[in-house]
């Protein structure tokens, strides 16, 4: 094997065979509930408002003192490993690199002293946890959740309300004209927010609005051939929601665009 085919800060060198390989992990059985970040930083403040609040409400929530320390203590090692020690692991990992690089093609006559990392002590009165820390903070909220003690104002202090979900009143679309085979085509890129399909109709010139087609995946082509062959048209349409066979919801606004020969 050739020692210098390989890139070792990226954790991977070319090798004869997969011995050395790292075998696949379980992925995490955890699902991320829509009140918790998705960002390191703002997980760390998460977990550090939720070890603070949980002792003012557990019991408001029908949570015994057993299980309120447990669950401070699951947030306040998870606070630790996701602040502190993944910080100073980051902090440590370039000296790992440093060390192989002068282990492979580094000078000097001296034995090599590889470095060594120590992990950052723990916050005094938080003891490590068993793995799975975030699976029972949430499965607590929810059982907190049910509680008849629980208010909407206890979960927002606790941070374990989530952000409020706005339903979009239409679709949203936009048309392009694309160069097609005997005139110019239009497309019709559009979103539906979560509907089965949008329902479309066109007006051409000064006729009436006429039913186009029902699409329920982006983009719609509207590929039509002129109505008076080599002259322009002004083609508009307007867009509702599909759903379950039967169109919803009110129009769009109109879009015109012009097609040319």
């Amino acid at each position: 094997m050739n020692w210098d085919q390989g890139t070792w800060d990226s954790g991977s060198w070319d090798q004869p065979s997969d011995y050395f390989s790292p075998q696949p992990q379980p992925k995490s059985k955890v699902k991320r509930q829509d009140y918790y970040p998705s960002r390191i930083g703002d997980q760390v403040n998460w977990l550090d408002n939720y070890a603070a609040k949980l002792p003012i409400h557990g019991a408001t929530l029908g949570v015994i003192a057993g299980d309120i320390t447990a669950s401070v203590n699951d947030a306040k090692y998870a606070n630790y490993v996701l602040g502190t020690w993944l910080t100073a692991v980051r902090a440590f990992s370039p000296s790992t690199t440093d060390a192989v690089d002068d282990v492979l093609t580094g000078g000097g006559t001296g034995a090599m002293v590889l470095p060594t990392f120590t992990a950052p002590a723990l916050p005094a009165g938080v003891t490590a946890a068993v793995p799975g820390t975030l699976n029972r903070i949430f499965a607590l909220i929810s059982k907190m959740k049910l509680s008849a003690g629980y208010t909407e104002a206890i979960g927002t202090d606790l941070g374990i309300v989530g952000a409020a979900v706005t339903e979009k009143a239409l679709p949203k679309f936009s048309a392009d004209l694309l160069q097609g085979a005997g005139c110019q085509c239009v497309k019709l890129t559009f979103a539906k927010y979560g509907h089965m399909g949008v329902y479309i109709e066109s007006r051409r010139g000064t006729g009436a609005w006429e039913f186009q087609a029902i699409d329920t995946e982006s983009p719609y082509m509207d590929e039509r051939p002129l109505l008076v062959a080599g002259q322009p048209e002004v083609r508009e349409y307007r867009m509702r929601f599909w759903d379950k066979g039967t169109p919803n919801g009110d129009w769009t606004d109109v879009v015109k665009v012009t097609v040319s020969p």
